[in-house]
């Protein structure tokens, strides 16, 4: 086993620093708390009595979603725990962060049990500084988020492997590459699925007040690359100076006699390495061709937009004036796929005449190819199976050619030794699922989230004040409501209407809510993937608990939360653009 280096100017001897202590204490209380499993259980059970007791009471908070005063669902009801026990394990087998886990797990299995994922570490640790480990893992966690999940199955399990075979604290690998993933969520120089779904949310929030109010997707873009560089540098000051000194003391203690140490590569491991990577680069090119063309399947449908010159045609065409005049709101409005958009056309204008006009229509109206980073892209949809296959081929490959496999066998022992060590966080995954469907269909959550913005409504406090609050109440919130389309479908009709009457931009109260939505990620167990870093850190430490990984992220949380709050308000008293088409102020 290699030796962890402890961190310069942090001899062994020296005496714990205050915030050792401080967080030493949060992981001892935390690690007290009972099982995580367990946890589940017994967060199920208070949801259900909960929800019983404030079903009764009507709030006057209106609910965006229906426009109707916000109810709480009694989880004890007959029909309640009828349809409870009915889709228990739909419920199960349809939790997210579960299919994805254990199917990009198969690929990786194979490829770390034939020893290419270790021969490529060897080769990566040859030319890569120890020193500079953490700004390369925590800058390659942020733009995983570009490929949905794959930060949370793929990177943060490497950030430990990768630091452990440095001779640092895999902990502190895993806690960097788990900050970069998570904590620094929005903090993405490269566009994602996620930038369209908020800005289409923030948009409708902002049609409240202005009808023709639009919001470009990219409106946060030069923001949010800003803050890139704010992420990884305060992520490494804090992995290097607080977390890995606090970890010296950590005894690595787990089955660690796979993971690969700095030695250089053999004749046999670099022949295999070669001929793996070169599969994997023929892999993405052979993606790359399928993927780029205007009319790959692998893209969204294709995007319709009436225009002006849209208008005018069909104008041209004979269609009525009054049949254009229906039409003039869908101008300017980019609908995916035929069939929406003539459903729209429909819904507008009614079924007869949409019938009638629908050849000029369909002629008339601007086309636009699909994109490739829509979340309804097929792309986007396979990124999981993506992994399973961009590791499971070179690994296959790297196996035979490094001569670590004989027979087909191998493999399938690959697949079944990575899903031999998922035993436990499937019995996670099952209680953590039913804890969180319950939650989401009591209600609960969004009564919170709307009492807090309410409250900061009724206080009144001035733009700049307001958007400090509405950070801090986001990163609250977060701590129950994971999702961050759900927070914002929620917040967002309250927070974009009031600020654009203070004369701020949904565009800077969009950026104000990503900033909040993204730091406190890291240290609430309620995070369907959290339970899945424990596992990974029970790999090196087993007795790691909840409090070990809530007191390793805290520092990373409560630092990013303030730094980056402090730098979303300098980028706005400096005038520096929030990304296209994004002032600050309004109108």
């Amino acid at each position: 086993m290699p030796e962890v280096d402890e961190a310069p100017d942090t001899p062994s001897d020296k005496a714990p620093r205050w915030i050792d202590r401080a967080l030493n204490t949060i992981e001892r209380v935390g690690n007290k708390l009972p099982d995580p499993a367990a946890l589940f259980l017994i967060l199920l059970i208070l949801v259900w009595i909960l929800s019983a007791l404030l079903a009764p009471i009507q709030f006057s908070e209106i609910d965006p979603r229906n426009n109707q005063p916000i109810k709480i669902n009694n989880q004890l009801t007959g029909s309640a725990i009828a349809a409870f026990l009915s889709t228990m394990v739909t419920t199960f087998t349809s939790f997210h962060p579960l299919g994805v886990v254990l199917v990009a797990l198969l690929g990786v299995g194979v490829a770390e049990h034939t020893g290419f994922i270790n021969a490529s570490l060897k080769g990566l640790l040859s030319f890569t500084s120890v020193k500079l480990l953490t700004p390369m893992l925590i800058l390659v966690a942020i733009v995983s988020h570009t490929a949905a999940d794959a930060g949370y199955v793929l990177v943060i399990p490497l950030g430990g492997v990768i630091f452990y075979a440095a001779g640092r604290h895999p902990l502190a690998g895993i806690a960097a590459a788990f900050a970069g993933v998570s904590g620094g969520f929005s903090a993405n120089f490269i566009p994602s699925s996620l930038d369209p779904l908020l800005s289409g949310l923030t948009q409708s929030a902002a049609q409240i007040i202005n009808p023709a109010r639009a919001v470009n997707p990219l409106c946060n873009w030069f923001f949010t690359g800003a803050s890139c560089l704010i992420i990884v540098v305060v992520g490494w000051f804090i992995t290097d100076r607080i977390i890995e000194p606090r970890l010296r003391s950590t005894k690595i203690d787990g089955d660690v006699a796979d993971i690969p140490q700095m030695e250089k590569l053999t004749s046999k491991e670099r022949r295999g390495l070669v001929v793996a990577l070169l599969a994997m680069l023929a892999g993405v090119a052979v993606l790359a061709i399928v993927s780029i063309p205007g009319t790959s399947p692998m893209r969204s449908p294709t995007r319709f937009t009436i225009t002006e010159q849209s208008i005018e045609r069909l104008k041209d065409t004979g269609v009525p004036d009054e049949v254009l005049t229906r039409l003039e709101p869908m101008r300017n409005q980019v609908l995916q796929g035929e069939r929406a958009f003539l459903d729209a056309v429909k819904t507008r204008i009614g079924d007869q005449p949409s019938e009638q006009y629908r050849n000029a229509i369909l002629a008339s109206v601007e086309r636009s190819p699909g994109e490739i980073t829509a979340a309804n892209a097929p792309l986007m949809q396979s990124i999981v199976p993506l992994i399973f296959l961009l590791f499971i081929l070179p690994g296959i490959v790297y196996g035979y050619a490094a001569g670590t496999v004989e027979s087909h066998r191998d493999i399938i022992k690959g697949m079944s030794k990575a899903m031999s060590t998922m035993g436990y966080y499937i019995v996670l995954a099952f209680f953590a699922a039913l804890f969180i469907a319950a939650f989401g269909q009591s209600n609960i959550g969004a009564l919170l989230a709307l009492k807090g913005a309410g409250l900061l409504k009724a206080m009144g406090l001035p733009g700049q004040i307001t958007i400090i609050g509405i950070i801090l109440l986001t990163a609250s919130v977060n701590l129950l409501i994971g999702s961050a389309s759900a927070k914002w479908a929620l917040l967002a009709p309250i927070f974009v209407p009031m600020l654009m009457q203070l004369g701020i931009s949904p565009e800077l109260t969009q950026a104000a809510y990503r900033v909040g939505d993204s730091t406190t990620n890291i240290i609430t167990p309620l995070m369907p993937y959290f339970p899945l870093v424990v596992v990974y850190s029970q790999r090196y430490v087993k007795n790691t608990g909840i409090g070990t990984l809530v007191s390793l992220m805290l520092p990373f949380s409560v630092m990013f939360l303030v730094i980056w709050t402090v730098f979303l308000i300098a980028y706005w008293l400096l005038g520096i653009p929030l990304g296209l088409q994004a002032p600050y102020t309004y109108p």
